[in-house]
């Protein structure tokens, strides 16, 4: 009899433990939102100082034989005025995560020209720089690829030591013709239980003659309907012969469950790519409640037990 009241008395200890346990998670979470208004509060946002250039990226298409005129805008965001120069160059992916590497001398570089090729700037002043990109007329169709760089010598009071400066706006370049987009969703790896927002990735590879926008979304669905609970979507510029890793954020539901997700990929020219997975949401406040429940059952099923014994 003794050990029976030891053993129920442990038994709603532990329940009222982890009670109170699930009750300071929801204050502490609770209490989140008004500590980040007063750090935000503290922010101050200051001016970036150097050079900048925009527009960052330019998606074109040319026929052979013709050519396309553009704007640059360079900006200096210092307090010293500056000299910059103009300059182009080609430049490719090295790798899945799409680090870049540049070319100088390059025919292709060659098509770009500057109107001026030099600019001074006064402190805080923008200037715009002409450029006008020439495709001969014996190149051949497909994506083409060039970074326009601006670029100022930085140095010391003295002079002594000088450092090159440079920003870049790339050009993704179409030469029109017979070209083709072929995309293939090459890997898809989905988590398969989740207690907030996570992320998904995949690897999509072109082997067509020209870039495409691979445009994706990820719909969170219940698992016995078709309605869609939470999504999100995005895109990805995929250069020809390349294989790119693309990652971006799968939302969270608001309830825990089984949930349906369902990625639909663009592969240019290719259909569209449809993959279902399965996701498992379980929240840390759930996981509170269903130790809690259970306690709390362990708890009835013993004092039944006790009462079918007297």
């Amino acid at each position: 009899m003794k050990t029976d009241r030891a053993l129920n008395r442990h038994l709603v200890v532990v329940a009222m433990s982890l009670c109170f346990v699930f009750l300071l998670s929801v204050a502490s979470d609770s209490l989140r939102p008004i500590s980040t208004v007063a750090a935000q509060a503290k922010t101050t946002i200051t001016k970036p100082k150097g050079l900048t250039l925009s527009p960052l990226r330019s998606e074109l298409e040319i026929a052979p034989g013709t050519s396309l005129d553009g704007v640059l805008t360079v900006t200096n965001s210092t307090d010293k005025p500056m000299i910059v120069d103009a300059s182009a160059e080609e430049f490719s992916v090295i790798d899945q995560q799409y680090d870049y590497s540049f070319t100088a001398e390059s025919d292709v570089a060659k098509w770009v020209s500057f109107n001026p090729t030099e600019v001074n700037l006064s402190a805080g002043a923008s200037e715009k720089i002409a450029f006008t990109v020439g495709v001969p007329l014996s190149a051949e169709p497909g994506g083409r690829y060039i970074s326009l760089f601006a670029s100022t010598k930085t140095g010391t009071s003295d002079d002594s030591v000088n450092s090159l400066q440079r920003v870049a706006s790339l050009l993704y370049i179409t030469v029109l013709g017979d070209v083709t987009r072929a995309g293939h969703l090459v890997t898809l790896t989905s988590p398969w239980g989740i207690s907030a927002n996570n992320t998904w990735s995949g690897t999509i590879q072109n082997t067509g003659t020209t870039h495409f926008r691979s445009r994706y979304n990820v719909g969170v669905k219940n698992i016995l309907g078709d309605g869609v609970v939470v999504s999100a979507s995005g895109d990805a510029l995929i250069l020809p012969g390349t294989v790119r890793l693309v990652s971006d954020i799968l939302p969270a539901p608001q309830l825990p469950g089984i949930y349906k997700v369902v990625y639909t990929i663009g592969l240019g020219d290719t259909p569209a790519k449809t993959e279902t997975r399965f996701i498992l949401y379980a929240p840390p406040w759930s996981i509170f409640i269903i130790i809690a429940a259970a306690t709390v059952l362990i708890l009835v099923l013993w004092r039944k037990r006790k009462l079918s014994r007297r």
